[in-house]
């Protein structure tokens, strides 16, 4: 999942100062499940735009806003979207780019985009991955990912500040190449992994 959080009230009006008009584009997938796309994020920035002086023609929810084809689905016959001024995305930077690309409106983000983050609960993330495409090493690491669960990133580790399986960085974080050495080591895995080198990430 795509992890987003809000711009500033300042950000979002500054972005739609020339517009009086303005249509909402929320994501029914990433954004709604991080509280970022849902329907009380869509009032709340439905109050902030009229309380600014803009009309809000409507606003629409798409499963996957990123998804040109559901994007297009959805948009391009609603006369509200085609009349607005401009479209407010509450989705990712992939969902913001999905409705520009099938439209010639002026399209503006309303969240910042974070990092694929996996879901502790609701407003409690974990950046477990680094999105390395054809670098990943998860198959190496026993599906622990040191580029983003070591804070130095190291990819041969661990460093010489580790101690009692905890980051030097913080006390009270485990050491990724901890874990990753007690999972190989439970797997059978881990004599295979000590006897190799991973080349830097580029």
């Amino acid at each position: 999942m795509i992890i987003t959080t809000k711009k500033s009230d300042k950000e979002i009006l500054d972005s739609v100062k020339d517009a009086k008009t303005v249509f909402l584009v929320n994501c029914l997938d990433c954004a709604k499940s991080c509280g970022t796309g849902d329907d009380k994020a869509v009032a709340a920035v439905t109050a902030l735009l009229e309380a600014n002086g803009k009309t809000v023609l409507g606003s629409k929810g798409i499963d996957s806003v990123c998804d040109e084809r559901l994007s297009k689905r959805d948009l391009l016959k609603d006369e509200n979207f085609a009349e607005a001024d401009a479209i407010l995305i509450l989705a990712c930077g992939s969902g913001v780019q999905s409705v520009e690309s099938i439209s010639q409106k002026n399209v503006v983000p309303a969240l910042d985009s974070g990092f694929p983050g996996v879901t502790e609960r609701i407003g409690v993330y974990k950046k477990f991955c680094g999105v390395c495409g054809g670098e990943c090493i998860l198959a190496l690491t026993g599906t622990i990912c040191p580029k983003t669960r070591c804070p130095k990133g190291l990819v041969n580790g661990p460093c010489g500040g580790f101690a009692n399986g905890k980051c030097e960085t913080d006390p009270n974080k485990d050491c990724a190449w901890v874990l990753i050495y007690e999972k190989l080591k439970k797997n059978g895995k881990l004599e295979r992994f000590l006897n190799q080198y991973i080349e830097p990430k580029k």
